[in-house]
């Protein structure tokens, strides 16, 4: 479905409280160890009054985007019910989530509950995008599947990203004129560092030797002008000290 916001109606507000525009550098992260056991992942909680859905889509050109949504993607939904495609997209690789606003923040939170994708897919896929606002978007997922890709990104704005604890793939961020940031707890689990052409870095969270492609989880950041930033889905960043000493690491140069 495509969602309209009236020109004088409010929008919902979002639980999301969007980080600090400065971050303070810290050490360089610690060597790589083994993903987060059981004990340490955080109960996934589904919020209540909010039905499972599928290929949802939102597209604004002014106003801004912010909603918390329970996607299920086995959910079989008739293609004469959907929105049109969004450019680029074919039938087949239509995203289980959509959102994109031209001018206004977009701000999503987004529960994927352990279900299988349907027939003739792989993934569960995400986009997420403004022109010129910022782009919010927080994953919390129930296991260790559906694998997703999420692709978020901003021209002029920042891209925030909070990911679950069991997340396992590859991460590709790039900026032209701001920095990527992660916090210490998600630099503690990357294993590698790979940078490559026109600045664009990409890290790999999990086994190396075990990656898959098609069972991998897969994140694209973007922003031409603004800062990335990347965080585990339990992080509170409202709650971090003025000083931000020692938070955050500057991983990429």
């Amino acid at each position: 479905m495509i969602v309209t916001d009236p020109p004088d109606s409010p929008i919902k507000k979002s639980s999301e409280t969007s980080p600090p525009d400065q971050l303070q550098d810290a050490p360089s992260p610690p060597p790589y160890t083994s993903l987060a056991s059981p004990s340490t992942q955080i109960p996934f909680v589904l919020p209540q009054n909010i039905k499972p859905s599928n290929f949802l889509s939102f597209t604004e050109a002014y106003n801004s985007i912010e909603g918390t949504h329970v996607i299920d993607s086995s959910l079989d939904i008739p293609s004469e019910w959907l929105p049109p495609l969004p450019e680029g997209e074919a039938e087949e690789t239509r995203s289980n989530f959509y959102a994109k606003s031209a001018y206004g923040n977009v701000t999503s939170e987004l529960y994927l509950l352990d279900k299988p994708v349907l027939k003739g897919r792989r993934k569960l896929l995400m986009n997420v995008s403004s022109t010129h606002a910022s782009v919010s978007v927080c994953i919390h997922r129930e296991g260790l599947s559906p694998p997703y890709n999420l692709n978020a990104s901003s021209s002029y704005g920042n891209v925030t990203v909070r990911i679950p604890r069991s997340f396992k793939g590859l991460i590709s961020a790039s900026t032209k004129y701001g920095r990527v940031l992660m916090s210490d707890a998600v630099s503690g689990q990357a294993l590698s560092v790979f940078s490559g052409l026109q600045g664009v870095k990409r890290i790999f969270i999990g086994d190396l030797s075990a990656r898959n492609e098609l069972m991998d989880d897969v994140i694209v950041l973007d922003s031409w002008s603004g800062t990335v930033k990347l965080f585990f889905e339990d992080e509170e960043t409202s709650l971090l000290p003025t000083s931000l000493t020692g938070l955050f690491s500057r991983f990429f140069s």
